[in-house]
């Protein structure tokens, strides 16, 4: 789903998983501020855990050790065209009932045993800003997913909630990439 750029990406994904106030989300600490804004933005708690000092990216023992019954989801960040150390990540959200946005503002392309970043968790999240990765000549960003009941809910959410014209079941944005 295209949309007007990486930071709306985030913010649509927390949307259509209905995070909000008094839900927790974790985050790195080293990472570009709209992936914790976003959470913030949604009403949302960011709780950090730090990276691991060697890639930069989360450290998933301490993504466990963050974890709490009010959180809702993980936002491992894929820093440096490397991907998070997922299959920890992943195995740490089911056993919690967590869901997995990955922003992969920083690394298109990354893979993570043979599967590209974006595609490993639940909801994938990029930004096409003209120093990144894969740019355009202004601000763009895109968000997957392969559950097709979320992607509808995307769609709907990034042309303000509407699923059929003028008919608007959610309260969206005006994100539709330019």
């Amino acid at each position: 789903v295209g949309c007007a750029d990486g930071t709306t990406a985030l913010l649509l994904a927390l949307q259509a998983l209905d995070i909000g106030p008094g839900d927790e989300v974790i985050v790195p600490p080293f990472t570009f501020f709209a992936t914790v804004g976003s959470v913030v933005r949604c009403g949302a708690k960011p709780v950090f855990a730090d990276i691991d000092p060697v890639t930069f990216n989360i450290d998933p023992e301490r993504i466990a050790a963050a974890v709490t019954p009010r959180t809702r989801a993980i936002i491992p960040v894929h820093l440096f065209g490397q991907c998070a150390d997922m299959a920890p990540i992943q195995a740490i959200a089911d056993r919690h009932n967590l869901f997995v946005i990955e922003d992969a503002a920083q690394s298109f392309g990354a893979s993570y045993n043979g599967r590209n970043c974006g595609g490993l968790g639940h909801i994938g999240c990029f930004s096409f800003y003209p120093s990144k990765n894969v740019g355009t000549l202004g601000d763009a960003g895109m968000v997957t997913t392969d559950d097709p009941s979320l992607a509808k809910k995307l769609v709907a959410l990034r042309n303000h909630g509407s699923e059929v014209k003028y008919y608007h079941k959610y309260i969206g944005w005006n994100a539709r990439i330019d």
